[in-house]
């Protein structure tokens, strides 16, 4: 910044008090971790290292400009709790941080919308990597308790080339090379999406990835032979009723009409049920329930922006079991549309450790 190495502004919103400061010295401090992607069975593998500097300067960070934002939100507490929290006790310490995680969603959103304001009204820059984020409990401005977690590291599993795999691999090459054209080209649009959610560490930024290759796979899939006919009477049926009671606005009434009929088609979920009838894999009736499921999630995520559901599955296991799920789903899947056959690897995979989320 032109003649100014630092900025410090305070300020409500609504029952939080935000602390914003921009400089190479955040109040807070700042915690680096270092850590490889995955622990490989049998093999020397760098494990998490963390690093936690009050004075950011002294930092093994490459940077030495910073962007932190503090939320507080005050709370009262039983006295007890506050006298061993000011005697740095660690129970204490947890009961208060504890609250804090029950905030999380307020607390997110202050966060995210003021970052989201300063890297869209002045830089990305300034907000484009996260570094760390925690909650902590203020015992004065410069004393305070504070939780942190690394990055996640995914245990892999013990994997060989065996000679099933080694006389499968000829069939496969066959398969593919006698592909056509437009096949290879369906197919690796498919492909190029499960490898991209495979190696995506975010479960949000997962989920919404493997809905690509479902999507793709869908095309095709319209409506079934046997409802067309009732469909095209229904059709009929309702122009004949715009025909004799429109009024002045017949015209229009029916121009719209057949426009929207033009434009109709089945939803998502219901291209998928035709599908999974076709396929007849293994438990598909769960499998069309399940997607329903997740594709209720997948349009909030999506088309409304619910910050509940957002904030609430990035912070809980219980999503990186419905990730899970839905990977399973679309590689089964994607497996029977390419090849018709719903043979997957069944992965051991259990989800790596996560790091636990804070705000």
């Amino acid at each position: 910044m032109a003649g100014r190495e630092e900025l410090s502004i305070t300020f409500r919103l609504n029952d939080l008090e935000i602390w914003v400061y921009l400089g190479p010295k955040p109040k807070l401090g700042i915690t680096v971790s270092q850590s490889g992607k995955y622990i490989v069975p049998g093999e020397a593998s760098l494990m998490v290292v963390s690093e936690y500097k009050k004075d950011a300067t002294e930092s093994s960070y490459p940077r030495h400009f910073f962007t932190e934002i503090i939320c507080i939100n005050q709370v009262e507490v039983p006295d007890d709790v506050s006298e061993s929290f000011q005697a740095k006790e660690p129970r204490a310490h947890d009961k208060l941080l504890a609250l804090a995680e029950q905030r999380a969603v307020p607390l997110r959103a202050a966060t995210d919308l003021i970052a989201g304001t300063i890297g869209l009204r002045f830089h990305r820059q300034f907000v484009i990597e996260v570094i760390n984020e925690n909650f902590f409990a203020l015992r004065s401005d410069t004393d305070y308790a504070y939780n942190y977690a690394s990055s996640s590291v995914e245990l892999l599993e013990d994997i060989r080339l065996n000679s099933n795999g080694i006389e499968m691999m000829p069939a496969l090459r066959e398969a593919v090379g006698r592909a056509a054209p437009e096949a290879i080209e369906f197919g690796a649009s498919a492909m190029a999406w499960l490898l991209r959610s495979w190696v995506e560490r975010d479960h949000v930024s997962k989920f919404m990835s493997l809905f690509i290759p479902i999507e793709i796979i869908l095309r095709g899939y319209g409506e079934s032979s046997d409802n067309v006919e009732e469909k095209q009477h229904t059709t009929a049926s309702i122009q004949n009723l715009l025909v004799k009671h429109g009024g002045d606005e017949r015209s229009n009434l029916i121009a719209f009409f057949n426009q929207a009929i033009a434009h109709q088609r089945p939803s998502l979920a219901s291209r998928f049920e035709i599908m999974a009838k076709q396929a007849q894999i293994d438990g598909w009736q769960a499998d069309i329930a399940a997607f329903r499921r997740f594709n209720s999630i997948r349009n909030k995520l999506l088309h409304r922006g619910d910050r509940q559901v957002r904030l609430s599955i990035s912070v809980g296991e219980e999503f990186e079991q419905e990730t899970r799920e839905l990977e399973d789903l679309a590689e089964r899947y994607v497996s029977w549309r390419l090849f018709r056959d719903a043979s997957v690897y069944k992965s051991q995979w259990r989800p790596p450790r996560t790091k636990k989320q804070e705000a």
